[in-house]
């Protein structure tokens, strides 16, 4: 059987004061008792014989006592090294306050060799600082400059061991250097111990000389170097705990300066920060969510997060709804892991912005641009009728007076006719600019409308003396719209073309399909495109000829937009303007197949 005797400490002083008195006890009984008992009365006797035992006891501690006293009083400090160095290593390895332990540092220093002064200078942005000094008694000559002497920083930075004042050890390591030693004396510094972090001097502590005069013993410098590398990885640690909180506290001030909300998940999925903009967005309280689970968010903020800290992938969600209480909001969600170097998962980090500022100003921009529209709109209808209606009244203003004028009534009657045949065109081209029903669409060969504007124009290319070369495809080209339209799109390219290219040019017109788009491109050889004026091209009544109406270009796009086309326009390299339609293929029958010409 495996037994243990614990014996109290009561039962161990009992013991020791037993085997103490043991010895007295034999001698008082052995020499003193036989003539005592003669001379002296039993209640005499006994009474004696237990003083003696008393003073036998008491010797010890009246000893321990008289010396703490004697040494109190001559400056002279016996320091406990066990009980010093436990309390130091307590107190040490769970503090990161860094005035904290410079303050404990230099008060058990102190307190352990009764110097007349102490320093702790630091390695700071500045230079080497003193973060802490104190006098100890007023008549003390320590001194702790503001800056540390740098002859004493290079010789700890290269001995890194502790430097005692006139000591020749330490005279002859640093071969008599006598400005380390003026250092010394000048300031009374009786002993400077380093303190380092992984081999690296990042400050020390200058004690002054003892009070009592005498010299740093052995057994006091075990002590001190004990303290000094405890204090050492303490203000490192301490450091870099500071640097930590000054970190997170400007990242945190950051955060909660942005508009944005901002999100951040642990792995296990709990919320480590909840910034205002998220509170704002989500109604949702920092403190009542921090640390909770992310199952508290909205869903599909939750979401989001989860997915990310399952697979590790950024992800943006281009508009969602948020739901906060009774308000719902569009917002823009961008949701990132965090890794630490190794790439391991640290967490999540959801970025989220309200868009309902933007649809605000979106809607306030379309707003303006319709009223900027009708503007322009009714600018140029009134221009445009104006030339007419000039033309018409002049003509009607003349009537009483040259009735009987066969001649002016026939002139009259062909410029009316003329006029009202512009205006009629006028207000055609305006009703395909308006928004019409959508017609139905089919699936057809966009090589049959083609080929029916090519045939429609192909006398006014012959009469200007332009050549018009058709780049044709073997293959069926489908795409889904209607014939009509696509027609009067191509129709509208071709006299664009037509009308941009000097007599003897050539206009190109080439179609080329692919699984995914059908391209049609019209190309002449004209002067080109001003480049300033491309991006206004597009824009109603904007037009680069003398007798244009610049409405051919807006429902060309008009009708291009509706056939889930892009028109573009641009320069060629070697001169000329090129448009390129890009229609989506169409791969599978969606409506009714409408007949399609296989001829060139």
């Amino acid at each position: 059987m495996d037994l243990r005797l614990v014996i109290h400490k009561s039962l161990t002083l009992v013991i020791a004061v037993v085997l103490s008195i043991l010895p007295v006890a034999a001698i008082v009984l052995v020499m003193f008792w036989p003539p005592l008992s003669y001379h002296l009365d039993p209640h005499e006797l006994i009474p004696m014989v237990a003083a003696v035992f008393a003073v036998t006891i008491l010797v010890t501690p009246i000893r321990r006592e008289a010396e703490r006293f004697l040494d109190k009083y001559l400056y002279r400090a016996q320091a406990d090294f066990k009980r010093t160095v436990r309390e130091a290593s307590e107190l040490l390895t769970r503090v990161l306050d860094l005035r904290t332990v410079v303050r404990f540092v230099s008060d058990t220093i102190a307190r352990s060799t009764e110097a007349e002064g102490i320093a702790v200078y630091l390695i700071g942005d500045s230079g080497w600082e003193v973060a802490l000094s104190e006098r100890r008694h007023e008549g003390a000559k320590f001194q702790a400059l503001m800056t540390a002497p740098p002859s004493i920083v290079d010789w700890l930075k290269n001995n890194r061991r502790y430097l005692i004042q006139d000591e020749p050890v330490a005279r002859r390591d640093f071969k008599a250097d006598t400005s380390l030693q003026d250092a010394l004396s000048r300031l009374d510094w009786g002993l400077v111990l380093p303190l380092l972090s992984e081999a690296t001097l990042i400050g020390f502590i200058a004690v002054g000389p003892k009070r009592s005069g005498d010299p740093f013993y052995p057994h006091d410098l075990d002590l001190l170097m004990t303290l000094a590398n405890q204090a050492g990885i303490a203000v490192k640690n301490a450091q870099l705990y500071t640097e930590v909180v000054l970190a997170n506290e400007y990242v945190e001030n950051i955060v909660a300066t942005i508009e944005s909300g901002v999100v951040a998940v642990n792995p296990a999925g709990r919320v480590t920060m909840f910034n205002r903009a998220a509170e704002r967005l989500t109604a949702l309280r920092a403190e009542a969510i921090r640390s909770e689970s992310v199952s508290g968010l909205p869903e599909v903020l939750g979401t989001l997060l989860r997915t990310t800290l399952k697979d590790g992938q950024a992800r943006t969600a281009p508009e969602i709804a948020l739901h906060a209480g009774s308000t719902t909001r569009p917002v823009i969600c961008t949701t990132s892991p965090l890794r630490d170097p190794g790439g391991a998962i640290l967490g999540a980090v959801a970025v989220f912005s309200d868009l309902t500022p933007l649809k605000e100003l979106e809607a306030e921009r379309q707003r303006v641009e319709r009223l900027a529209y009708f503007e322009v709109l009714a600018s140029s209808i009134a221009h445009e009728i104006k030339n007419p209606v000039v033309a018409i009244k002049t003509f009607t203003q003349l009537i009483p007076r040259r009735l009987h004028d066969h001649a002016f009534l026939e002139n009259f009657s062909r410029v009316v006719s003329r006029e009202i045949e512009r205006m009629e065109r006028l207000v055609e081209r305006f009703r395909r600019l308006s928004r019409p029903a959508s017609p139905t669409q089919h699936r057809l060969d966009v090589r049959q409308p083609l080929s029916e504007a090519v045939e429609f124009l192909k006398p006014a290319f012959e009469e200007k003396g332009l050549t018009l070369r058709v780049t044709p495809t073997p293959v069926a080209c489908f795409v889904l719209g209607d014939e009509g339209e696509l027609e009067s799109l191509f129709i509208n390219l071709l006299m664009n073309a037509h009308e941009a290219t000097p007599r003897g040019g050539s206009v190109e017109l080439e179609l080329t399909a692919s699984e995914r788009a059908v391209v049609v491109e019209v190309a002449d050889s004209g002067p080109g495109i001003p480049p300033e004026r491309l991006r206004q091209l597009f824009d109603p009544f904007f037009t680069t000829k003398a007798r244009g109406s610049g409405l051919g270009l807006t429902i060309s796009a008009g009708i291009a937009a509706r056939h889930r086309a892009k028109l573009r326009a641009s320069n060629r390299p070697a001169g000329g303007a090129l448009f390129t339609v890009e229609f989506p293929a169409a791969t599978t029958v969606e409506a009714t197949t409408t007949r399609v010409n296989t001829g060139g």
